[in-house]
């Protein structure tokens, strides 16, 4: 079930989609987005340069686990139709882990960096995780290097572990996978 809450960040209206309809648009949408947000310099599970045909098969992949409904895309939405951030919830197929998800492929359109939009991303998504899916907890990982992890950290998340040289960007170039946590 799709769920729209519509937010008004002036002079543009956000709406936060919780599970919209993945149809071919959105696939391409949220592919050509990932695509933009790697080769910007995130860390979203790609190392630049990545183009649409490396990503796009990603995409359907992790979006055949919202159809299903076994994972939630939260999805914010500027204007009229464009996807300007994203992430899914991934379930645990632990039943004693059932009261947290892990947040993956967390973006925000290198466009759009500065705005608040990540922001909005991060407390809907405690919104719908709390409220609608009765969680009390998320993880996520972040890569250092980024300033993924202050981001995070502002928003309420802390670091419980981490996996040192965990990711390799290049030849010589390792960076630590930070775990980190947020009690809703």
């Amino acid at each position: 079930m799709q769920t729209t809450v519509t937010e008004t960040s002036a002079p543009d209206t956000l709406s936060v989609l919780k599970d919209p309809p993945v149809t071919a648009a959105l696939v391409d949408e949220l592919s050509h987005l990932w695509v933009r947000v790697t080769n910007a310099g995130g860390s979203v599970g790609f190392v630049p340069p990545v183009s649409l045909e490396q990503v796009r098969p990603h995409t359907v992949s992790i979006l055949s686990k919202v159809i299903d409904r076994t994972d939630t895309l939260v999805a914010i939405q500027k204007g009229a139709a464009e996807v300007v951030a994203w992430c899914v919830l991934t379930s645990n197929d632990s039943p004693p882990r059932s009261s947290w998800r892990t947040m993956r492929h967390v973006q925000v359109d290198p466009e759009q960096q500065g705005a608040g939009i990540g922001g909005v991303l991060l407390s809907s998504v405690d919104r719908v995780a709390k409220n609608d899916l009765g969680l009390r907890a998320l993880s996520l990982k972040a890569r250092t290097g980024t300033g993924a992890v202050d981001f995070y950290q502002r928003h309420g998340f802390h670091e419980v572990g981490r996996l040192p040289r965990a990711v390799e960007i290049g030849p010589d170039d390792w960076r630590d996978d930070i775990i980190m946590w947020k009690e809703l």
